[in-house]
């Protein structure tokens, strides 16, 4: 204990009804006193400001060596169990006689050789942060995993206290990351110590790393090279790929842009190539939100027969408010208002048309269009490609975002892929929504979340992989904040399309959706897909063990962008 008191509760006592002991320095002792009556007025306090002690004679240690008088810098209350032996003294104030006792010891001195000599560290106070704690985890660990960590702070009595900005480290990184805001995340198996502190008081956290489900990762290849293989300026893979095997055994794999969406054609995934000689679709471009027939991405393509059903991203760009951007119905536009649609193909992915607007809408968002006060970009987005399930429905995963910026995953079913109207979302009890236009009846709920924020990554893809016998979506984007992000393709798993694993790593990468993610200089990567080139459907709904990794690579911040590939092997340890 040092007289560098913890306690205040003394200083409500008038000065001279408080005994006072005098010390040279601050160092550690713990006194004891005794009273016949009235004990727990008395308690020690702090002689500052000039103000004389109130102690007759030296305080001695048990060396022989006096201790000079002079004001100490704190007190210490009645049960912290004093130490020290002095003389009997009189109370000034009340003329009452109060013996100090000597307690097995006398003088209790920590970081001191001698009682006269040295100076010895200062032990912090009461309140004063003295040892950090990171929180044990709940469970075990296993490569990928995700988890907020978190730290308590306590002072030397054992107090809680608040805690400073902490800063986290990993003793190794290629094991277990951990960013600025604590936030760990776990890259491979094997025993790794995480650490958290402020100044030179540091709490760790000893982890061993389970195995859990890996990936391996092989060579990348270039699918489609945007400096030698585009169409035009502005074809570019700006979605997840997608492939389906055509009648004849071909395939067509759909990895496109807006407002001039291209397809692939190849006689196996070796030999795909651009086909340049007409747009497979080109955007609506109209100007008015209740069209749904504005800037068209094809999402997500799924041939059932000689027809190749397809998923549209519809994004709405204000054009006419003052707030926007006036005259601009492109990307480049803030105001941004989000639906899905349905296209379809009868000549192999060629040609891909719609029903006259509206009647194409299959989700349109749950209210109209409005501009005022800036919203985030708001509506349904980014439709997965279409799953057929053992229930023989066809589902398939979108984002739900509202003007807050708030999103949510949902997902959606039919039987019936040519009818938009067919298609009913998860409400939270069952597939009961029918996603209608506000403006032409009542407005309807928001869809129902099946994976609640933070689990949630713009552009899912979904799968059944054969290998986890689970269903399986991938993403990238960026998961903990506030300060500091991981940045990367993540992972989730389901038994029955509802509910999902909370998000588990597949390896970091330079997303670009934030400059902390994606800096200068640095080569980005997203919209991951999974297709496994041995997958007998169709529609590569059901890949295995060793798919391909399909993303996006930005060689730029501009419009350089290739699609590429790597092999990969998941293993189930």
């Amino acid at each position: 204990m040092h007289c560098d008191w913890l306690s205040r509760r003394f200083n409500t006592l008038p000065l001279l009804f408080r005994p006072v002991v005098a010390v040279a320095e601050p160092f550690p002792v713990r006194l004891q006193f005794s009273c016949a009556e009235d004990v727990e007025l008395w308690q020690f306090c702090v002689a500052v400001g000039g103000v004389e002690p109130i102690v007759e004679g030296n305080i001695v240690c048990d060396s022989g060596v006096p201790i000079v008088r002079s004001p100490i810098s704190g007190g210490i209350p009645i049960g912290d169990h004093p130490v020290v032996p002095a003389r009997p003294w009189r109370n000034i104030a009340r003329d009452r006689r109060l013996k100090w006792t000597c307690v097995a010891g006398s003088i209790f001195l920590a970081l001191l050789a001698g009682c006269g000599a040295g100076e010895p560290a200062q032990q912090p106070g009461r309140g004063v942060l003295a040892s950090i704690t990171i929180t044990p985890l709940s469970g075990p660990v296993q490569s990928g995993d995700l988890v907020q960590l978190g730290a308590v702070g306590t002072d030397a009595y054992g107090n809680r206290v608040s805690l400073p900005s902490l800063t986290w480290t990993s003793s190794d990184s290629g094991i277990a990351k951990v960013t600025a805001d604590g936030f760990l995340a776990a890259l491979g198996p094997g025993s790794v110590s995480i650490s958290a502190g402020s100044g030179q008081i540091v709490g760790s956290l000893s982890l061993t790393i389970n195995a859990g489900i890996t990936f391996s990762f092989g060579a990348e290849e270039t699918v489609f090279r945007w400096s030698s293989d585009r169409c035009e300026d502005l074809d570019l893979p700006d979605v997840p790929a997608h492939a389906v095997r055509l009648a004849d055994g071909t395939l067509a794999l759909m990895a496109a842009d807006a407002p001039r969406n291209y397809t692939m054609f190849g006689a196996d995934f070796s030999s795909l190539h651009r086909s340049c000689a007409t747009p497979a679709l080109v955007s609506g471009d109209n100007n008015y939100p209740d069209s749904y027939d504005n800037q068209e991405w094809i999402h997500s393509i799924y041939r059932e027969g000689n027809v190749i059903h397809g998923l549209i991203a519809n994004e709405y760009h204000d054009p006419f408010a003052a707030n926007c951007s006036p005259g601009n119905t492109h990307p480049g536009n803030p105001c941004w208002y989000d639906s899905i649609t349905y296209t379809f193909s009868t000549d192999g992915g060629h040609n891909f048309t719609h029903a006259t607007p509206p009647g194409h809408v299959i989700a349109p968002p749950w209210s109209k269009w409005d501009p005022q006060g800036n919203p985030a970009p708001y509506g349904y987005f980014f439709p997965s490609n279409i799953l057929l399930a053992g229930d023989g429905f066809r589902y398939s995963l979108f984002i739900a975002s509202d003007r807050t910026g708030s999103g949510r995953m949902c997902v959606m079913r039919t039987q019936t892929l040519s009818d938009p109207a067919s298609w009913r979302a998860w409400d939270g009890t069952g597939f009961n929504l029918q996603m209608t236009s506000p403006y032409t009846g009542p407005a309807p709920a928001m869809c129902g979340a099946v994976a609640p924020p933070p689990d949630l990554v713009p552009q899912p893809t979904l799968t059944y992989n054969t290998y986890l016998q689970k269903y399986m979506l991938i993403g990238g984007g960026l998961v903990g904040g506030p300060t500091d992000f991981l940045c990367g393709f993540f992972y989730s798993l389901s038994p029955d399309l509802i509910n999902w694993t909370r998000l588990r790593l597949v390896r970091t990468a330079h997303v670009p959706w934030s400059p902390q993610c994606f800096p200068e200089g640095t080569i980005g990567a997203t919209f991951p897909s999974f297709i496994d080139h041995d997958d007998g459907t169709i529609n590569f709904e059901r890949p295995g063990r060793t798919p391909y990794l399909y993303y996006t690579r930005f060689n730029d911040h501009a419009l350089d962008r290739d699609l590429v590939r790597v092999p990969v092997t998941i293993t189930a340890h």
